[in-house]
């Protein structure tokens, strides 16, 4: 057996040259497309301008405001001290009670000055009956010296006597009253409706004139009071708008600034300034912790929509469009509030700002814009 190949017929020869040829051909015509669009390349689908929202930047009063941290206050309150001295005898009231004014709260012993206000009762009846008697006699004396039957310098004598024990009477009567007004003293009462804040005198101890007895606090009316910078404390003045904010009892109401003390902490360089809730909440104490927030002025300030403004405060800008274009400006930004920030430079009034959030957005991007509604 032969392991030789026979030779192509002269059609299978034909047909493989066709075959090379038409493979050429193709070769060469992807060549020449390639060559093609290299010297005459086809041009890039161009991108559609970015639909855009715009506003135009406009001048609005804006209030410049800030935050103090403060705590809740009576504005009554009073430390009720012993007028007299005396040994306590009775304490009405604890701690957190509710008390109406002219309530009694304390009671002193008052036994001694019952004696005393006693012994000067006789003794005003004894001259009350002394002077009687003096008077009667000063009556008879007169009548005897118009008569010529007795001396003028008895006469007299009676006139003096009528007339120092009329001084002793009315001597008496001051040392009464003083003496009823000590004894209304043992017994203090609460000069307005309150709450006993603290006791500091107990039952059997001795209370010296002038110690403290019990303190008191008003529930009404309530006050915040706060310490706010040396820089706000000229701008801050009585009446002024105030919200205050209790955490306690998750709300905030509105107030007006009472007072501003006029002088200033010397250790924080802070004033102290008080404003009265217009309307107490329930449940306001005392004690409780409050944040102000106080408007020091109105302004005119140019303000966009905050989500117009991209970056930080310290490096922020904002898309104008101008000629249907985008154009990145740089700004300087102030406070953000309702939703608008406060442009302090870098646009001026009228200028189209884009508010639309689009991360494709460049500076220089054609843009199709339409007024934001």
């Amino acid at each position: 057996m032969s392991d030789r190949t026979p030779p192509l017929s002269r059609a299978q020869r034909i047909g493989a040259g066709a075959l090379l040829l038409l493979l050429a051909l193709w070769v060469g015509l992807a060549a020449a497309q390639r060559i093609g669009d290299r010297l005459d390349p086809v041009p890039a689908r161009e991108r559609p301008p970015l639909a855009v929202e715009v506003v135009a930047v406009q001048s609005r009063p804006l209030s410049v405001q800030r935050h103090y941290s403060g705590s809740v206050e009576s504005d009554v309150r009073a430390v009720i001290s012993a007028r007299v001295a005396g040994q306590v005898a009775e304490v009405a009231h604890r701690e957190g009670a509710r008390v109406r004014q002219g309530e009694p709260l304390v009671r002193l012993d008052d036994t001694e000055l019952r004696h005393e206000l006693a012994r000067l009762e006789a003794v005003a009846e004894r001259l009350a009956a002394e002077l009687r008697h003096a008077r009667q006699e000063l009556t008879r004396e007169e009548d005897l010296y118009r008569r010529d039957m007795t001396p003028e310098r008895v006469r007299d004598e009676a006139r003096r006597g009528v007339t120092v024990l009329e001084g002793q009477a009315r001597e008496n009567q001051a040392a009464l009253a003083a003496a009823r007004t000590r004894l209304a003293y043992t017994v203090e009462h609460a000069p307005f409706d309150a709450v006993v804040q603290t006791l500091h005198a107990q039952p059997g101890e001795f209370a010296g004139a002038g110690r403290a007895l019990i303190e008191l606090v008003a529930t009404e009316p309530l006050k915040a009071v706060f310490a706010v910078p040396q820089r706000d404390a000229a701008a801050l003045q009585a009446g002024s708008r105030v919200e205050l904010t209790v955490p306690a009892l998750d709300g905030t109401w509105p107030a007006r600034v009472d007072r501003v003390y006029p002088a200033l902490d010397a250790a924080t360089r802070s004033a102290t300034a008080a404003a009265l809730f217009l309307e107490a909440p329930p449940g306001l104490r005392p004690g409780m912790a409050v944040t102000a927030r106080v408007e020091l002025e109105s302004v005119d300030a140019l303000a966009v929509p905050a989500q117009a403004v991209h970056g930080s405060a310290g490096d922020a800008w904002v898309y104008i469009v101008e000629d249907e274009v985008a154009h990145r400006r740089g700004v300087v930004t102030g406070p953000t509030r309702d939703g608008l920030t406060w442009i302090r430079e870098g646009v001026e009034p009228g200028a189209r700002i884009i508010v639309t959030a689009d991360p494709r957005l460049r500076d220089g991007e054609a843009v199709r814009a339409t007024e934001a509604r």
